[in-house]
């Protein structure tokens, strides 16, 4: 079975979060997780060093600094591991912009109001919502058919732009 061929099956399509979104995500989340634990070490370290007004005491503050240290070493390593997967997600983003601009340009050239409407049939009768449907359809079956197979989610959601502009002075 081809990737077209599934087009039409029902596939599993998550709600789309461009790379661009996911990448400021992953930044966001990096940072809060660095500071975190480095905050943490730091203030373990201070209340050891006795320069904080409290500190742990008795024979389970060890056991205590032992899992808060192992807990905020935890975190920044996440931290590095998020900034990490920012940085792929920002390069990511770039090629999915550029292919997006891409598409929604060969989209303005090829794709109208009155051709998408002249592509699709159906009965005289056929509420407007299902009109949508249709005219969705083919706009992704013209998109695919154009550029390949493609994301489903990321398919769905820049048709649903399309669909809009194609549309908008409907």
């Amino acid at each position: 079975m081809s990737g077209n061929d599934d087009m039409g099956t029902n596939q599993d399509i998550k709600v789309y979060q461009d790379k661009k979104a996911k990448a400021e995500d992953f930044k966001s989340s990096a940072y809060t997780l660095l500071l975190v634990g480095i905050i943490g070490i730091a203030a373990l370290i201070l209340m050891e060093a006795g320069l904080l007004p409290f500190r742990l005491v008795g024979s389970g503050r060890y056991m205590t600094y032992g899992v808060m240290g192992t807990l905020f070493i935890i975190f920044i390593v996440m931290g590095i591991f998020s900034l990490r997967s920012s940085k792929q997600y920002a390069k990511e983003a770039t090629q999915e912009e550029d292919q997006t601009s891409k598409i929604k340009a060969w989209t303005k050239e090829h794709l109208t109001a009155e051709f998408v409407k002249e592509q699709v049939w159906f009965e005289d009768d056929t509420p407007d919502e299902m009109k949508y449907f249709k005219y969705f359809e083919y706009i992704k079956t013209a998109v695919v058919r154009e550029f390949g197979d493609l994301n489903a989610s990321y398919l769905e959601a820049l048709c649903e732009e399309l669909y809009a502009e194609i549309f908008e002075n409907e």
